[in-house]
């Protein structure tokens, strides 16, 4: 299944950070760009990527939900998003 998800605008900078945690599981926060921290996010985090996307709730739980069924790899993460509005065809 594909879910359309809007893209970042220049006029409110939201960004998904993602996160692969030592458990092998996923996680996700929305939050401004300008709260991405510069150190892990979470405890016990061994990757993560920020994603110009800004997903609803019901969106997010999708895409993390493929992500630790493993239908969705993370590296792919980084092809989706963009600052210039717009969606992203994300498949989960």
């Amino acid at each position: 299944m594909d879910l359309t998800v809007n893209n970042t605008t220049t006029s409110a900078v939201l960004v998904t950070v993602f996160a692969e945690l030592q458990d092998g599981s996923f996680v996700a926060k929305v939050m401004p760009e300008t709260g991405v921290p510069y150190t892990p996010y979470w405890e016990n985090e061994i990757d993560q990527v920020i994603v110009y996307i800004s997903p609803d709730e019901e969106q997010l739980a999708a895409i993390l939900a493929a992500l630790n069924e493993r239908r969705l790899p993370f590296k792919d993460l980084q092809n989706y998003g963009s600052v210039a509005g717009g969606t992203s065809i994300i498949p989960v």
